[in-house]
């Protein structure tokens, strides 16, 4: 759990989740730092992982540049010594020990989170005074980065024009923090901040949560209408008796389309469904990384595989994974999203069905008590086969 010191976690959910930054002294007690530099460019080489290079350059127009990856070891040893920060994207879903950093992040539901970003900077390395639309735990793993901050100006018309990253033409500094090894930094959506490394190798977690934008949203839900042929509901004409004019657009033919279109959003089941895919979709780069479905050909029996889970310590889920699920109104049952589609799991134990999506590990103690059956045997077998789970 995070080291929360001078306030509660009550109280920061209330009064700075999505509202205000905050800072957090030693946030997470007997950290040990689980990547190198040389880890992460590693990392950066890799075709199917998402990887930057940022460097600045003061003295020269434009002042930022970017280079997507993947890299070589000749691109690294172009650099120079200083000005340049490294981005690799989604690492909690490639190294264990990044992922095991979620474990002190259960205040906030596991379905809002994005990625941890880690980002390897040289002394003065910095991605530029920028905002973001989502909310971020920016953890200071190693060396030191100074942080400023800004709630003026952060909007889209105030960016320079000609340059592939997102830099804040005009950024009036409100707040200033240094952030030392182990210090963390919470920053809602749409608060300007530029941080610069103060150290020649400074590492730093971020810990992203998504982003839901209305017309994102929208656009989502007419495409799952439309994917699931949903029940379609018919634009009603208004009485045309006291029409006069053949061209004009009544307010009530207007009232009579929104109705039309409330009726598909006051369905709950429909809006239900359609979240639970929402939320766990994956974007195309964890989707890549989704391993390949055991061929049916390898498939253990379910004795089998029972046999195998009681030589393992504990059944993990696949960390590219998301996984939610909405209960019903006498939470005797549920329903089961798994990576933006449903997973029909009746029959199965609820107790089962929660604790392998609420839990990063479920141990073999913790599983015994349900392998008598075989729903739940089968249930544990295909995610597997999926490779969404493994042991």
């Amino acid at each position: 759990m995070i080291n929360f010191q001078t306030i509660t976690k009550d109280i920061f959910l209330t009064d700075y989740w999505q509202k205000k930054p905050f800072v957090f002294k030693q946030a997470i007690p007997g950290f040990k730092n689980p990547l190198s530099a040389e880890e992460l460019a590693g990392l950066s080489l890799e075709n199917e992982i998402e990887s930057r290079l940022v460097i600045n350059t003061p003295d020269e127009t434009p002042n930022w540049h970017l280079k997507n990856g993947p890299f070589t070891e000749e691109d690294y040893q172009k650099l120079p010594e200083s000005h340049w920060t490294l981005l690799v994207q989604g690492v909690d879903k490639l190294i264990p020990e990044v992922t095991n950093i979620l474990d002190h992040f259960d205040f906030i539901p596991q379905w809002r989170l994005d990625d941890i970003m880690v980002s390897y900077a040289t002394e003065q390395g910095s991605v530029g005074p920028h905002y973001d639309n989502y909310d971020v735990f920016l953890y200071q793993g190693k060396g030191q980065r100074k942080w400023s901050l800004t709630s003026k100006n952060c909007n889209p018309d105030n960016y320079f024009d000609n340059v592939a990253l997102r830099i804040m033409e005009n950024f009036d500094v409100e707040e200033e923090y240094i952030l030392e090894e182990g210090d963390m930094l919470y920053l809602p959506p749409h608060i300007g901040h530029h941080g610069v490394s103060l150290s020649t190798d400074c590492i730093t977690y971020s810990i992203g949560y998504r982003s839901y934008q209305n017309l994102e949203m929208w656009d989502d839900f007419g495409e799952y209408l439309f994917a699931n042929k949903n029940k379609e509901t018919i634009y009603k004409d208004p009485n045309w008796m006291k029409i006069k004019n053949t061209s004009e657009l009544p307010s009530q033919a207007i009232a009579n389309a929104k109705s039309t279109l409330l009726d598909i959003l006051n369905n709950e089941d429909t809006v239900n469904n359609w979240f639970g895919c929402f939320s766990t979709k994956l974007d195309l780069t964890a989707e890549s990384q989704l391993p390949l479905p055991i061929l049916e050909s390898e498939m253990p029996e379910q004795d089998e595989f029972v046999e195998k889970l009681k030589q393992t310590e504990f059944l993990q889920r696949n960390p590219i994974c998301r996984f939610v699920y909405q209960l019903n109104d006498d939470k005797t049952a549920c329903n089961l999203f798994i990576n933006g589609q449903p997973w029909d799991c009746d029959g199965v134990s609820l107790e089962l069905v929660m604790m392998i999506a609420n839990q990063r590990k479920v141990s073999y103690k913790q599983l015994i008590a349900h392998l008598d059956d075989n729903y739940n045997v089968r249930f544990l077998l295909d995610m597997w086969q999926l490779g969404w789970v493994e042991y």
